[in-house]
Formats: structure tokens, C-alpha cells, sequence
């Protein structure tokens, strides 16, 4: 993802560029490294700035409740086909 002045903000997980939808993984290492929360918390904000909408998912999401995971991004989808 690129901000107003071309400059490189994010590369997200897996995304819907043109509702600005996007699903990020985190691992262990989102949580125990200082400097990654750091960057995280930076690139989120940016991406927020931009108008996406982040759906963050972790391992234990993705194995045990997989119908919470695609609620969160069925509803992301359409709340982003009504933007204007």
C-alpha cells in the first residue's frame, strides 16, 4: 500500500485493494517483540489513515473459530461496499 506521496506505507497479508479491505496474520512474534508491536502499531495506523479497514487474526482464530474469522470479513466487505 502506498501513501498520497507514493511512498510505501504496508504490504498487507491478503487484501481486497478496491474495497480497501485487508487480513493480517499475526504470529508470536507480533506479541513478544517489542520492535515489531512497534512497527505494527505505526503501519496499522497508517493503513487506518489511508481507509482500510484491518481484520488481524491469530493461529488459534484461523483453527478454532474459522465462522467468527469469515463473519469478521463478510461483514468487512460489505460495510466497504457502502463507502462512498
Amino acid at each position: 500500500m502506498f501513501d498520497e506521496y507514493g511512498d510505501v506505507v504496508a504490504r498487507i497479508d491478503m487484501g481486497y485493494d478496491q474495497l480497501r479491505v485487508g487480513i493480517e496474520y499475526d504470529g508470536p512474534q507480533h506479541w513478544t517483540d517489542p520492535a515489531q508491536r512497534d512497527r505494527d502499531i505505526d503501519r496499522y495506523t497508517a493503513l487506518l489513515d489511508l481507509g482500510w479497514t484491518i481484520i488481524r487474526v491469530t493461529s488459534q482464530l484461523l483453527r478454532n473459530r474459522q465462522g467468527t474469522f469469515v463473519g469478521r470479513v463478510v461483514t468487512a466487505l460489505q460495510a466497504a461496499g457502502r463507502r462512498p
